[in-house]
């Protein structure tokens, strides 16, 4: 009779425990997860989807092709009635990759829209390349560091050329225009027609347009592909003329 005391009592416990009216331990809240702005990147010419190497007629109908077209935009901010939220330090945009997007991480809000640097700030400018891994924007892998300048491009627009509107010949002249070092950063203002809202856990897609062609002429400014068609650090009035032109060419809807 013995033996069984071990097993009459392990049963009464467990009949006592499944009894038990404890009030249930309620979990400390976690602290809300950030909204997401999704930007959809898509590059256009001439309102239609732009692709590298195919054939476009630049100004004064000239036969123009791009071959690549990268861009930095860094110090990304949202823009408030009330201020501003740092989104991100850099992000580099190849359009002659066709249609991308990336996130940003972002509080819940009402927002009037981006505001970002076209290029890189000074301090980011003059960084040691050779510290940032293979897969940053700012690694010497993404073909935008100028290490004679020590600094990097802002905008690398590379191409091709026939100043006979009327040839059928190859593409031959070459187009390519730099822009980088501290003269040529400027601030864009990207801010669609409505403000838009982002809600803490969900996801809020933007359209950032952009307008390849605008790169060559704008209504303020034109590029002349004969003419104007090199600048490696030196060119200053045509690289400011390309960094206004692409300004006035990205935007947010």
């Amino acid at each position: 009779m013995r033996m069984k005391q071990p097993v009459i009592f392990l049963a009464l416990s467990a009949l006592i425990a499944g009894c038990r009216t404890d009030e249930p331990v309620t979990p400390a809240p976690s602290a809300p997860t950030n909204a997401v702005l999704r930007v959809h990147v898509i590059p256009e010419w001439d309102g239609q989807p732009f692709q590298a190497f195919t054939e476009y007629r630049a100004p004064g109908d000239i036969r123009f092709q791009a071959e690549m077209l990268r861009f930095y935009l860094s110090d990304i901010r949202a823009v408030s009635a009330s201020g501003e939220e740092l989104l991100s330090t850099v992000k580099l945009l190849d359009v002659g990759n066709g249609i991308s997007s990336f996130d940003l991480s972002v509080s819940e809000g009402v927002w009037l829209g981006l505001r970002a640097g076209l290029g890189l700030p000074h301090d980011l400018n003059y960084t040691n390349a050779a510290l940032y891994g293979s897969d940053h924007p700012m690694s010497v892998n993404t073909g935008m560091y100028w290490s004679w300048a020590t600094g990097y491009k802002f905008v690398l627009f590379d191409g091709r050329f026939n100043p006979d509107p009327l040839s059928t010949g190859a593409l031959l002249s070459p187009f390519s225009v730099h822009t980088g070092m501290d003269t040529c950063y400027t601030t864009v203002d990207l801010f669609p027609a409505l403000p838009f809202s982002t809600t803490n856990g969900l996801v809020t897609d933007v359209t950032l347009r952009v307008k390849v062609d605008g790169f060559l002429h704008t209504p303020e400014e034109t590029i002349n592909v004969v003419t104007e068609n090199q600048s490696h650090g030196a060119n200053y009035p045509l690289a400011l003329k390309l960094t206004r032109n692409v300004k006035r060419s990205l935007i947010l809807e």
